[in-house]
């Protein structure tokens, strides 16, 4: 089971959509369960899968892999919601791009950890292992469902056995080639070119925008 706390958002009802077509079973978790029920019963008459939704706590409860699918600003207290849920048989994948708008334009926000992904992993209880991941996918493309993402993923990670597991489950959405981008420090690059993209959807005026690497 995959919990996608946040999945009622743009990208995370895109990552709850993609990971149930990819045969994943899948429950949405949300601050008000009310709204994940209703986002998952939309999304599961849409794609023809079963996709449950409930609170943030319950659905992290009952999954094996965390997906945080949530804003930076106001994510501490979303993790001491969770918290009580995590164990070191648990897997936290944080999706998180840390920015803001300042006069139209996307900007990053510092973490006092280095990192979003570095500070979920400052907050969730020691031995559980934290991945990031998805930062420079498009939400747009996420959510297009007819459309392979057809773009690279950088996944870092300290945790080898926890980061193959995410690798793994994102190359089983079409379009998508997981890179091996290092440790868990790394996802400060990472989250620094998701916002980078996001910046430039705006300056250019485009819907979706990509990241692939050559020679890897």
């Amino acid at each position: 089971m995959i919990a996608v706390i946040g999945g009622t958002g743009k990208l995370g009802q895109g990552l709850v959509a993609r990971l149930a077509m990819a045969g994943e079973e899948v429950i949405i978790g949300s601050r008000t369960p009310k709204k994940a029920e209703r986002v998952a019963k939309e999304l599961s008459e849409k794609i023809g899968e079963k996709i449950k939704g409930t609170g943030n706590e319950e659905a992290a409860r009952q999954a094996e892999l965390v997906i945080l699918s949530i804003p930076f600003k106001g994510m501490e207290k979303i993790l001491n919601q969770i918290k009580p849920a995590l164990n070191p048989d648990k897997i936290v994948v944080s999706v998180i791009v840390p920015f803001s708008f300042e006069e139209g334009w996307a900007v990053l926000s510092q973490s006092k950890s280095g990192s979003a992904a570095e500070e979920v992993a400052s907050r969730t209880p020691k031995n559980v292992p934290v991945i990031s991941t998805f930062q420079t996918a498009s939400a747009n493309r996420m959510r297009d469902l007819g459309e392979p993402l057809s773009a690279d993923v950088p996944v870092c990670g300290d945790d080898e056995d926890a980061k193959n597991q995410v690798i793994e489950l994102v190359e089983k959405l079409p379009g998508a080639r997981a890179i091996d981008a290092g440790p868990l420090a790394n996802s400060a690059l990472t989250e620094a070119v998701g916002v980078l993209l996001i910046d430039l959807t705006r300056r250019h005026g485009v819907k979706r925008i990509g990241l692939k690497f050559e020679g890897v």
